[in-house]
């Protein structure tokens, strides 16, 4: 029988927290956040619990890296918030959900019962409300109505669907079109789904203290654009503005596609600085989730380039700013003219076109 959810255990917070204990807070390769999770974990982690982890968005691996929702020990408070946007946005079929046929559509369980209570305006059957949603009888119906208890405005009692004390059925309407992974096998996607903040407020959903002190009033008000914006969906929303401080998909793809300083060749992550080549406030979106607009650098010498203090001929020749006397040139270790052969040019011409042109300072 094919399930919607994971059994393994209730998906509470207790259950979070421990899951969150066992799985690395940082950014590593696949290999050595595997050998940390399994010296962490009691059990067989990577046998049952890690489909439950994916599945309420902990972490995700892709191009053999892994990547983790909570770099910081969260608190009751943050993982209460953070389970009731998990519930909203749970979307089936999902990356971790291979039983489900792959015919199925991706979609929102807690929206579409919400759009049933909304049209009908009277309590529902749980089990005769599933069947006709998926067509079809599905396995850990349990484990799935437990996880209701995070819902903001449904309770599931016995076999019925009700309205939890206070909510009235105009209130569902906002539940309804929510966002969702609308890609069955996208983890990317399905990851940044869930958030960790407490608001939908983009600008404090998407960044932390270091945006908010160094965006400039141009950008405040380029994000407050996107914000109002109906074009793109929350998630989109969130990742194209995590990309203004290299968070997010826009660093995932850049370490992806080569997690390495071309200048430096420093290869550990950590030290690595997601840099946009075409400023962020000068990109369209797509510009600024663009892998191609982007290089991992190091933060000397991402401050460098992002000022214009350097930037690159496409022969991946560098160029050195006047404006940095030839004493601090030596100090910094810069040679003007020097071949970077490990620069990444192709596909990126144009964005380094438009750093010489542009943003270098002469």
């Amino acid at each position: 029988m094919p399930d919607a959810i994971c059994r393994w255990r209730n998906p509470y917070i207790n259950t979070v927290r421990e899951l969150i204990n066992i799985l690395p807070k940082t950014e590593l390769t696949k290999p050595q956040a595997r050998d940390i999770v399994i010296t962490n974990s009691p059990y067989n982690f990577y046998r049952t619990p890690y489909q439950l982890a994916c599945q309420l968005g902990l972490y995700h691996e892709t191009s053999n890296f892994y990547y983790p929702k909570f770099k910081h020990t969260p608190t009751d408070e943050e993982l209460e918030l953070y389970l009731k946007n998990w519930i909203i946005h749970y979307t089936v079929p999902n990356p971790y959900t291979r039983s489900l046929p792959s015919t199925l559509e991706p979609f929102s369980i807690h929206a579409r019962i919400c759009e049933k209570l909304f049209e009908e305006k009277e309590n529902l059957s749980w089990s005769s409300t599933l069947l006709d949603l998926f067509g079809f009888e599905i396995g850990n119906k349990d484990i799935l109505k437990n996880s209701f208890r995070y819902s903001p405005v449904l309770n599931i009692i016995g076999d019925q669907i009700i309205l939890k004390d206070g909510v009235s059925y105009d209130d569902l309407a906002s539940f309804i079109n929510i966002d969702i992974s609308s890609e069955r096998l996208n983890k990317e996607y399905f990851f940044d789904l869930f958030n960790v903040h407490k608001s939908h407020d983009l600008l404090s959903e998407a960044s932390s203290t270091e945006i908010i002190t160094t965006i400039t009033n141009t950008e405040r008000d380029l994000i407050h654009q996107l914000e109002t914006s109906s074009t793109y969906t929350q998630t989109e929303k969130n990742q194209i503005i995590k990309a203004r401080i290299g968070q997010g998909l826009f660093r995932r793809r850049l370490i992806a596609e080569y997690p390495i300083c071309p200048i430096t060749l420093v290869d550990d992550i950590h030290l690595l600085v997601a840099s946009h080549i075409k400023p962020w406030r000068f990109s369209n979106n797509t510009e600024r989730l663009d892998p191609q607009n982007g290089l991992l650098l190091t933060p000397t010498y991402d401050k460098l380039f992002d000022k214009g203090y350097i930037s690159f001929r496409q022969d991946k020749t560098m160029m050195v700013s006047s404006k940095i006397t030839s004493s601090n040139i030596t100090r910094l270790g810069l040679t003007p003219d020097i071949e970077i052969t490990n620069l990444p040019i192709n596909g990126r011409e144009t964005y380094f076109d438009y750093h010489r042109l542009n943003i270098f300072q002469t």
